[in-house]
C-alpha cells in the first residue's frame, strides 16, 4: 500500500505541475498562444475556459476526497488531452507531444488512484472478517 502511495503523489505531481505549467504559459505567453489557438481553428476566449477548468480539476484531484467529482476531474482532462492531441494532429501542427506525455500520466494516475482504492476495500474487508472470527472463538 505505501508503494502505491508513492506512485500515486509522484504521478499526481508531475501531472499537477504540467498542467499548472501550462496555464501559466498561457497567462505569461498569452499572445502566442492565442495565434496558435486560432491556427488550430478554435475561439480565442476558450483559452480562459480550460484554463479556470485545468485549475478546477487539479484542486479537486489534490484537494478532495469524494470519489464522483475525482472521476469526473479524471474525465474532463482525459477529454481535453485527447482532443487537443487530435487537434495538433488534424491541423498538421506537430504532434501534440507535450499532451501526450500528461495524458500518459494521468493513466498512470488514474491506474494507481484506482488500485489503492481497491486494497483499502479489501483491507477493510479483512478486518470485518478478522473480528467476527474474533467474536465467535
Amino acid at each position: 500500500m505505501k508503494n502505491l502511495k508513492t506512485y500515486y503523489v509522484i504521478s499526481l505531481l508531475f501531472f499537477s505541475l504540467a498542467i499548472l505549467g501550462a496555464v501559466g504559459n498561457s497567462i505569461i505567453n498569452y499572445d502566442v498562444i492565442v495565434l496558435k489557438i486560432i491556427k488550430l481553428g478554435y475561439p480565442t476566449y476558450l483559452l480562459q475556459v480550460i484554463g479556470a477548468a485545468q485549475v478546477i480539476g487539479i484542486a479537486i484531484l489534490i484537494l478532495n476526497k469524494t470519489n464522483w467529482i475525482r472521476e469526473w476531474a479524471y474525465a474532463g482532462f482525459f477529454m481535453n488531452l485527447f482532443f487537443g492531441i487530435l487537434a495538433h494532429l488534424l491541423a498538421k501542427d506537430g504532434n501534440g507531444a507535450t499532451a501526450v506525455a500528461c495524458l500518459i500520466a494521468l493513466l498512470v494516475n488514474y491506474v494507481v488512484y484506482k488500485k489503492m482504492k481497491e486494497t483499502k476495500k479489501l483491507q477493510k474487508k479483512q478486518q470485518k472478517q478478522q473480528t467476527v472470527l474474533k467474536k465467535v472463538v
